[in-house]
C-alpha cells in the first residue's frame, strides 16, 4: 500500500513538471530584458487588436490600456502560470518576472511587452477574482433596444466563456437619472430578428438578464444581500432562488466597475405554467400603491399598464382583462380592510405574506411595502390566493432616500429601531401571532448573528480584493471594508431590538 501511494505521488509530480515545462517553454515567452528588447524597436501602440491569456480572451479598457483576466479561485494566494497566447511570430515579456510563473496579488497590475522582429508594444495585466461581462455596440446604448455583442467569462465554469449575439437597453426609473446605467440584455439568434433562450452556467435557462449598477449603494450588496436573504425565507412555501453575482463590466471597451449580473423575476423564476387555451398564470407588477377605489376604473386591455401596475404575463390579449381582475379584486379586498384575518386569508398565499411583513420590516425596506416594488403572481385564474416577490430592495439596512442636499443615499446607521412597514396587525390577534410564532422560528437558522456573518464576509471577501476599489475610483470615493462592516453593525443592533419588540408585543 505504502509502495502505491508512493508511485501515485512520483507520478503527479512527474505531471506538475510537465505542465510547467510545456507552461514556461511551450509559449512565446521571451528571456530578453525590457532593454534588450526595446533597444532596435520602435514603439508602435496598435500592435495588437485583442488578447488571450491561458486561452480565455482577456477584456480591455482602452481608457487606461488594461487587459483584465479572470484568475480560477483555487489559484488564489498561489503561483500561477500566465501564459499570454500570440501567433504570428509575436513574443512577450512579463516586466519584473524572469518567467510567466507569478503570484497572484489582485492588488498590482503586470506590466507586459508584447514585441515582434520590428516593434513593441507596452500594456498592463489587472487579474480579477470576479467574473467579467463585456458588450460592445456600434450604436449608443439607449432607453431603446441596441444590437449589441455580449461576451461573460468565468474561468471558474466548465464553460469559461459565452459570446451570444443580445440586444441592451437601459434600464431603471429614478436610477436612469444617474452617472452609472444599468441594464437589461436579451440574447438573440445571429440576424437579431429572433429572442433566443440561452444556458449561461450557474444561471437558469433564459433569454434576458440584467445589470444591476447598485450605484446609490456604496455598500454594492444591499439589494444582493435581501435578495438571498428572500431566497432563504422564502424557501419554506416555494423554491423560487434568484440568482446573483458580482461582476466587472466594460461597455465598448470602457471599464465600468462593479455591478450585479441577475435575473428577471418573469414566468419562468417563479415556476409558473404557461398560458394555454382556457388558463394562464399571472404576474404583475407594481410600482406604486392603488387605492381600492380606483380597482373598478376601466382599462384598455391592451396596454399592459394600469394606475402604477404593469401586466407582465400573460401576453395574450384574451387572457388581459381576467388576469386583472383576478389579481385587482384580491388586492382591492385586501386594501379596503388591512387587519382583516379572512380578507388577508382570502387574498394571500398566507405563509409567503407573514415572510413578506417579516422580511420587510426586519431590513427596514424603506422603499418597500405590499404595494410597491413587488410581484404579485398566480399560478391560475382559479387561484383562490396571490403570491408575493420583491425587488429593488437598495434601500434598506440604515439607508434610505436622499436628503435635499445630498445626490441618492442617506445613511441613517443608528437608526435601527423604526420600522418603516407594516408589522404589526391592529386588532387582528390571528396574524400577530403568526408573525410572532414565525419570526422566532427565523431566529433559529436565519435570522441570527451566524448566518448574516457568513454572507457578509463571502461578499467582502469577493469586493474586497481590488474591484470595488476600481469602482470607487471612476464613481465616487467609498471604502467597501468599512460599509460593510457599518452593515454587519446594523444588523446586530436589528436582531437585538427586533427580540425586544417582539416581546413586548407577546406580552400584549
Amino acid at each position: 500500500m505504502k509502495k502505491f501511494k508512493f508511485i501515485i505521488f512520483i507520478l503527479l509530480i512527474i505531471s506538475f513538471v510537465i505542465v510547467l515545462f510545456y507552461g514556461i517553454f511551450g509559449t512565446s515567452l521571451s528571456f530578453l530584458s525590457s532593454k534588450e528588447i526595446k533597444k532596435d524597436r520602435k514603439l508602435k501602440e496598435d500592435l495588437i487588436n485583442e488578447l488571450k491569456i491561458n486561452n480565455e480572451d482577456a477584456i480591455y479598457d482602452k481608457n487606461k490600456n488594461i487587459y483584465y483576466y479572470m484568475v480560477p479561485s483555487n489559484y488564489e494566494n498561489n503561483i500561477y502560470v500566465l501564459n499570454l497566447d500570440l501567433k504570428d511570430g509575436f513574443k512577450y515579456k512579463i516586466v519584473g518576472e524572469n518567467l510567466n510563473i507569478i503570484k497572484v496579488d489582485y492588488s498590482k497590475q503586470i506590466k507586459v511587452i508584447i514585441y515582434n522582429d520590428k516593434y513593441y508594444y507596452e500594456t498592463k495585466i489587472q487579474l480579477t477574482n470576479l467574473p467579467l461581462i463585456s458588450i460592445t455596440s456600434e450604436s449608443d446604448i439607449t432607453t431603446n433596444d441596441t444590437e449589441s455583442i455580449f461576451t461573460y467569462i468565468n474561468t471558474n465554469n466548465i464553460e469559461k466563456q459565452f459570446i451570444n449575439n443580445s440586444k441592451i437597453h437601459i434600464r431603471g426609473a429614478s436610477s436612469k437619472k444617474f452617472d452609472k446605467k444599468s441594464y437589461k440584455i436579451n440574447m438573440y439568434n445571429k440576424s437579431y430578428k429572433k429572442e433566443e433562450e440561452v444556458n449561461i452556467e450557474n444561471f437558469y435557462y433564459g433569454n434576458s438578464f440584467i445589470l444591476d449598477a447598485v450605484y446609490r449603494d456604496p455598500s454594492k450588496l444591499r439589494n444582493v444581500l435581501s435578495t438571498e436573504l428572500w431566497n432563504d425565507i422564502s424557501n419554506d412555501f416555494n423554491n423560487v432562488d434568484i440568482y446573483s453575482e458580482f461582476v466587472e463590466v466594460f461597455i465598448n471597451n470602457e471599464y465600468k466597475g462593479i455591478y450585479v449580473f441577475t435575473e428577471p423575476i418573469n414566468r419562468r423564476r417563479l415556476n409558473l405554467n404557461k398560458s394555454d387555451s382556457t388558463d394562464t398564470s399571472i404576474i404583475i407588477k407594481s410600482v406604486n400603491w392603488i387605492m381600492p377605489q380606483e380597482i373598478k376604473k376601466n382599462y384598455n386591455i391592451d396596454i399592459p399598464i394600469h394606475l402604477g401596475y404593469e401586466l407582465k404575463y400573460p401576453n395574450d390579449s384574451e387572457f388581459y382583462e381576467s388576469s386583472w381582475d383576478l389579481i385587482l379584486n384580491k388586492l382591492s379586498t385586501y386594501y379596503t380592510d388591512m387587519y382583516s384575518y379572512e380578507k388577508i386569508k382570502n387574498s394571500f398565499n398566507l405563509k409567503n405574506y407573514i415572510d413578506i411583513i417579516i422580511f420587510n420590516a426586519f431590513t427596514n425596506n424603506s422603499d418597500n411595502n405590499l404595494a410597491k416594488n413587488n410581484y404579485f403572481y398566480a399560478h391560475s385564474l382559479n387561484s383562490k390566493e396571490i403570491y408575493i416577490q420583491p425587488w429593488d430592495m437598495e434601500y434598506s439596512y440604515g439607508l434610505t432616500f436622499a436628503s435635499e442636499n445630498k445626490k441618492f443615499y442617506e445613511k441613517n446607521l443608528n437608526d435601527y429601531t423604526e420600522i418603516y412597514t407594516l408589522f404589526y396587525h391592529e386588532d387582528c390577534p390571528e396574524i400577530n401571532k403568526l408573525l410572532i410564532d414565525r419570526y422566532w422560528e427565523l431566529r433559529k437558522n436565519i435570522l441570527t448573528k451566524e448566518y448574516f456573518d457568513n454572507v457578509l464576509d463571502k461578499y467582502k471577501n469577493q469586493l474586497n480584493k481590488g474591484a470595488a476599489l476600481r469602482d470607487s475610483s471612476i464613481w465616487y470615493e467609498y471604502d467597501i471594508e468599512e460599509e460593510i462592516e457599518e452593515i454587519r453593525t446594523w444588523i446586530y443592533n436589528r436582531l437585538d431590538y427586533f427580540d425586544s419588540y417582539i416581546k413586548d408585543l407577546e406580552n400584549e
